[in-house]
C-alpha cells in the first residue's frame, strides 16, 4: 500500500487502486463529521482534489472511477 498522507484534519474512508496496487483515488471526509467526503486524485504520490459530495457512492459514479482504475 502506498503511504500517501491523508489531508489534514481528514480521514480516509475509501481507496482506489491500479491493477498493480497503486492508490489512484482516495475519499475522505472530516475527522470531526461525515456531512461531506471528499474526492482526491493522488498525482505524484499527492492527493489532488477533485470534489465533494454527500456520500462515497455519489462521488464514485459523479466521476466514473470505476472506469478510470481500470
Amino acid at each position: 500500500m502506498n503511504d500517501i498522507k491523508c489531508p489534514k484534519g481528514e480521514v480516509i474512508w475509501v481507496r482506489f487502486c491500479s491493477g498493480n496496487g497503486t492508490t489512484r483515488f482516495l475519499i475522505t471526509s472530516k475527522i470531526s463529521s461525515r456531512d461531506f467526503y471528499y474526492l482526491y486524485e493522488v498525482v505524484d504520490g499527492k492527493p489532488k482534489k477533485l470534489g465533494r459530495g454527500k456520500n462515497p457512492l455519489e462521488l464514485e459514479e459523479k466521476y466514473d472511477i470505476n472506469n478510470k482504475i481500470k
